[in-house]
């Protein structure tokens, strides 16, 4: 038995995007960097927990790497363009006159104490929330959660299925693409071999979808009213503790939100990881 199939078979599908959820809704009203990197370690730990070698816990280390992008460029964005804020000057770049429309808006110019924790602050909730739900995407089966959706939401489930799992998806190609041009003696780092890269895996892309479409149309998906349950999922005890610990976090968050930000941050750091110790 895989490692995937023992920490995983335990949980109920849905169980992640709920965690997801509370997680979320914490580090967005907590509105504090502390807080959104206490829960990017969290998802670390738990993401290297849970650690399998299925293709859409791949697409994590994908998100991983955009996640950074969209950090430094919130940084760069935060540095170069942006209003005056109040603070110790750290240093000044070159100001860039724009046209009178764009009053109050700075391209350059001195960068002060609050608007580098301004924009760090922003780029951190970013960070936060890409990592949060790419960890539900990348430890979630896409196929158990499309069994356990009622009838009445299957049609928007399979897309919603089917929209998700094209990160996973995509990243396998890359990485078999990848192994292929490496067997070949070929480059991968440089940028131009991307180029290479990019075309087998719209082909590869553009042959799974045909290959879905006949999939679905030979199980007659759209004539049946009907759909198949394979086997139904119950929440179980597991469930209910996993998704505790970010319940109770919010619950606290939004009764005393007077407690210091400190204690937050903690709490959210270990409770967040309750999926760990629920087995």
């Amino acid at each position: 038995m895989t490692q995937n199939r023992t920490r995983h078979s335990g949980f109920h599908p849905l169980m992640w995007w709920v965690w997801a959820v509370l997680v979320s809704a914490f580090v967005l009203l907590s509105n504090n960097y502390f807080i959104s990197w206490a829960a990017i370690i969290a998802v670390f730990l738990l993401v290297s927990y849970y650690r399998s070698k299925s293709y859409w816990y791949s697409s994590f280390h994908w998100a991983l790497r955009f996640a950074l992008f969209a950090f430094l460029f919130r940084m760069f964005i935060g540095f170069a363009i942006g209003v005056p804020m109040p603070g110790k000057t750290l240093f000044t770049l070159p100001e860039i006159q724009l046209p009178s429309f764009l009053v109050g808006v700075r391209l350059g110019g001195p960068v002060t104490t609050q608007r580098l924790e301004s924009a760090f602050s922003e780029a951190s909730i970013l960070v936060a929330m890409i990592l949060i739900f790419a960890a539900a995407n990348s430890l979630s089966n896409p196929h158990a959660l499309l069994r356990v959706l009622p009838k009445r939401f299957y049609g928007i489930g399979l897309a919603g299925v089917i929209a998700t799992s094209i990160a996973p998806q995509t990243a396998k190609s890359i990485t078999r693409v990848r192994n292929a041009k490496r067997l070949r003696g070929q480059q991968n780092r440089k940028l131009k071999s991307w180029r290479g890269i990019g075309m087998p895996v719209l082909e590869d892309a553009l042959e799974r979808s045909i290959d879905l479409a006949a999939s679905l149309e030979s199980r007659g998906y759209g004539l049946l009213n009907k759909p198949t349950r394979y086997r139904p999922e119950n929440w179980k005890l597991s469930d209910v503790l996993a998704i505790g610990g970010p319940a109770y976090a919010l619950l606290s968050l939004l009764i005393l939100p007077a407690t210091p930000i400190w204690i937050y941050a903690i709490g959210i750091g270990i409770l967040s990881l309750t999926p760990m110790v629920a087995k």
